[in-house]
Order: structure tokens, then sequence, then C-alpha cells
């Protein structure tokens, strides 16, 4: 399991962790199906030469890993949109991004984003602020309760009409959302997964819902892993201090 830093999940369904697990501070952890690659925020408006474009060319060699020597060409050409699609989908409070790519049954590829945000709300019971949630937007259809192992959720999805210069191609854009309250009940995980391929939209709400039974408020990782987690700099001066 990783937080908002993770690596895909390798096709034996082992969990590869991202360093950031072992970070004080962590409010959830989740993993990615594979497929998935992490895009810093800053890389999507980098300067060509900065630190940001360097990180986002690395996470462009690692989707072309995932792409058919014989369709690099043509994925180059898209990424564009998908970079255009994640800046669109990308809302306040969001803690992570990743792209995704996966093959279609016609054989082409087929990308996606996925974005974690946090929402702050005033205390309400989960369940009420689970549905709550999926309801409040009037677009939204196949509302669906979920039990999940952290608590209770929702999931929903919508098919909203996208600018030309996301897909000129292509102006739908199919959205499957998850919330997930925190336990605290003054919070919502916001997982969203987003791809202009609304023909293959059960897909991607599956694998939507996969993510989110992978969610975790609680640290997950074994005692043994948990120990080797540094104290936070406050922990560490109170210690100082009084010993």
């Amino acid at each position: 399991m990783m937080n908002p830093e993770e690596k895909p999940v390798p096709a034996d369904h082992s969990l590869a962790l991202d360093e950031s697990v072992m970070q004080r501070g962590n409010h959830i952890w989740f993993a990615l199906p594979p497929g998935f690659v992490e895009i810093p925020f800053g890389s999507l408006l980098a300067e060509p030469g900065s630190e940001e474009a360097r990180k986002m060319i690395e996470a462009v060699r690692e989707l072309l890993q995932l792409v058919p020597l014989e369709q690099h060409e043509a994925f180059l050409g898209q990424l564009s949109q998908a970079q255009g699609l994640l800046a669109l989908l990308r809302k306040d409070g969001t803690v992570h991004c990743s792209l995704g790519v996966h093959g279609g049954d016609e054989g082409g590829v087929l990308q996606s984003v996925f974005t974690l945000t946090w929402r702050e709300t005033p205390w309400t019971p989960r369940r009420i602020s689970a549905v709550r949630a999926a309801t409040a937007r009037e677009s939204a259809s196949g509302i669906e309760m979920l039990d999940l192992p952290c608590g209770p959720g929702t999931i929903a999805e919508t098919v909203v009409e996208t600018p030309a210069s996301v897909d000129p191609l292509q102006r739908s854009l199919y959205q499957a959302t998850a919330y997930l309250p925190h336990p605290d009940g003054q919070r919502l995980a916001v997982l969203a997964l987003g791809t202009t391929a609304v023909e293959a939209r059960e897909h991607y709400r599956d694998m939507l819902r996969a993510i989110a039974h992978m969610v975790s408020f609680d640290n997950p990782l074994p005692e043994e892993l948990r120990e080797q987690i540094p104290e936070s700099e406050v922990a560490a001066s109170v210690r100082a201090v009084f010993g």
C-alpha cells in the first residue's frame, strides 16, 4: 500500500512501496493497478530544463515502457491531450495525479487520469457524508453505496463535454468518482478516474471500485516497517528538551 506517491502494482499482485510511505504525517494509503505513472503537479507547466521538466520526462519514459513500440509515435502525439485532461481534473486540495495507459479492445492505447483530492466538510456521520457527496452533482448517475475495508463510501459517474484543447476528436469525458469519508467525519477523500474513452466506462468504473477497496486511513505497513519511520520534527524537538 502507498500514500499519494505510490508506484504501480506489479503483475504478481505484490505491492511496490514508495519511499513516501516511510514519512510521518500521511493520512491515507492506497495502491494503483499496473499502467499508472505519477505526474508531479509542477511538471504540467514546467519550464524546459527545470527540475520539474526533468521529472516529467522521466514519467513519460515510464509510460512509454507500457506502450508497444509501434505505438510510441501515436502515444506521444496524444500526450498533450492527456496533460490537458489532467489539468482539467485537478482541483483545489488535490494531493496526487497519475496518468494511466492501458490497451484497448481494438488494439489501441487508452489513456486515463487518476486524482486524489481532500475535501473539507462539516462534521457528518460517514455514511450520510458519502451519500451527500455522490448526489450533490446533478449530472451524476449510477450512484452505488460501497462497504469498504476503510469504511462506508459511494461511487458515481458522469459524462461531460470537454474543451477542444483536451481532445478535439473526442469531446466527451467519462469520470468515475469515489467518495470516502475520513473517520474524523470532517473530510472526504475524493478519488476520480477520468478518460475520453467513454466506450470503456464499465472497465474504468470497475477499476476505480478496486482502487477504493485498497484505501486505508490507518498505516497498513507491518509493525517492523512502521518502527523504521522517522519521528516528526516536533516529536524530535520535544524529546530533545524533555528526554
